[in-house]
């Protein structure tokens, strides 16, 4: 999709009407998702096939606004510090965004019916709230007049540029690299850790110690987005990956000893309570090594930006959304590498039947039209318990083993993104300004060329 974005250009604009197709498409496609399957219209085998078709075409256009919004991110401006303030804007908003969708999905089923129709809702108003602001990009913003050298270059694009740009490019190439591998790290303990937390306190009382933590990877992230500006200022984008990953380090190494339990089936810090001290401590601990997750974030994506400036300045090509266009695609591939190191952890640590366990659990109780009832949840509560308790009382379960390979994991992977742009970026904020300066007189100068041949 990046290959078509940097080819095809409208008269509207080179990034908006691809925002806006995008945002269309993925707001229809996400309705028939939803709406289609609780009208009953498809059933069994008809049924996956329905997903997948749809799984695809989700993915499809939200891969389209993806790449042209990220795209039309650093064509709007060259300045470092305006790129540092909008891309701050854009991750706190996305983070303020992931916790009201979290709040609604995780608070709604059970008081306002069962998960069914509880998505079903939520599907129809985040989608039409999502047409509604990618509406608004494209009828209020405004795309600065592009060099024409620059145009003429991106309708002779190539599907292989892709990786093109990449090989040449040294600075853009560790970027997404680094950024596969910070992707890889930041999903792993959250996508892992409501069914940790079932495997020490029990199904569903694992539940509330797990939503708070993930409230704090929220509130972590978007107070670390906030001061991102402040230390820009203060210190380079290197020291903050360097200050980040000290303190992710740090800290997950705190989670882990205290978190996790060196024998046995209970940590150190150990309390049924959501609201004891140990919990609030390790509550403090969830949200410093988030925070400093998304100070990396924001150092990285910036970086990356900077990057797509140098390949026009050493290259003379700009291409961001080829270039962009790595980013979506570090996205799926470091998912399909989370999904594999997860089910290796379940499988080290004993656990994969009792993970295998809830997803039937949870899909009988989502299976009731009007929400399961009192007695099928209990039902469903003490077989899941049943079985975990029956794992610690034959010593299968290995909550250590399991611990190990998640955090020592994302503990290297943050560490490899880090090195990687350490000494494989050469690319300094002494470097973008000198880069920023040529390019304007660069595109000053074809913008005045064009007008003359016109004239």
């Amino acid at each position: 999709m990046g290959f078509i974005i940097e080819k095809f250009r409208f008269k509207l604009g080179k990034f908006r009407p691809w925002i806006e197709i995008g945002a269309i498409g993925n707001t229809i496609t996400v309705l028939l998702m939803f709406i289609i399957p609780s009208l009953g219209l498809v059933h069994g085998w008809g049924y996956v096939a329905f997903m997948i078709v749809m799984y695809f075409l989700w993915d499809l256009m939200f891969t389209v606004n993806d790449i042209g919004y990220w795209s039309m991110l650093p064509a709007l401006t060259n300045d470092q510090k305006e790129r540092a303030k909008i891309s701050t804007s854009v991750t706190i908003a996305a983070s303020v965004g992931t916790f009201l969708a979290f709040a609604l999905l995780t608070l709604s089923p059970g008081n306002l019916g069962s998960y069914k129709q509880v998505f079903l809702w939520a599907s129809i108003g985040m989608s039409l709230a999502f047409l509604l602001t990618q509406s608004m990009v494209f009828f209020l913003c405004k795309e600065k007049k592009r060099d024409p050298k620059q145009e003429e270059i991106s309708e002779k694009s190539h599907f292989l540029d892709l990786f093109r740009v990449v090989i040449k490019n040294k600075e853009l190439r560790s970027a997404a690299i680094a950024m596969f591998l910070y992707y890889a790290a930041s999903g792993l303990l959250t996508g892992v850790g409501t069914n940790y937390y079932y495997f020490v306190y029990g199904y569903p009382s694992g539940a509330t110690i797990a939503t708070i933590i993930s409230v704090f990877y929220i509130v972590g992230t978007i107070a670390a987005q906030a001061f991102y500006p402040l230390l820009d200022k203060k210190i380079s984008k290197k020291n903050i990956l360097l200050f980040s990953v000290i303190i992710i380090a740090l800290f997950y190494a705190a989670f882990f000893f205290l978190g996790f339990p060196m024998q046995g089936r209970y940590p150190i810090l150990s309390n049924a309570n959501a609201f004891g001290w140990q919990n609030i401590l390790l509550y403090f601990f969830a949200f410093m090594f988030f925070a400093a997750s998304g100070l990396f974030y924001l150092a990285l994506i910036v970086m990356f930006q900077d990057a797509i400036d140098y390949n026009e300045y050493a290259y003379g090509e700009r291409k961001e959304s080829i270039c962009f266009a790595w980013r979506p695609l570090d996205v799926k591939l470091s998912s399909g590498f989370n999904l594999g190191v997860r089910y290796f952890a379940y499988f080290a640590g004993g656990f994969y039947g009792v993970f295998q366990l809830i997803g039937n659990a949870e899909a009988k109780i989502n299976s009731n039209p009007g929400g399961a009832t009192a007695e099928i949840r209990q039902q469903v509560n003490d077989e899941i318990n049943t079985q975990i308790d029956a794992l610690y009382a034959d010593g299968k379960a290995n909550l250590l083993a399991f611990g190990i390979i998640i955090i020592g994991i994302t503990v290297a992977l943050y560490l490899a993104s880090y090195l990687i742009m350490r000494y494989g970026y050469h690319i300094t904020e002494e470097d973008e300004k000198k880069m920023v300066k040529e390019l304007a007189k660069r595109n000053e100068a074809n913008i005045a060329k064009e007008e003359q041949a016109v004239v």
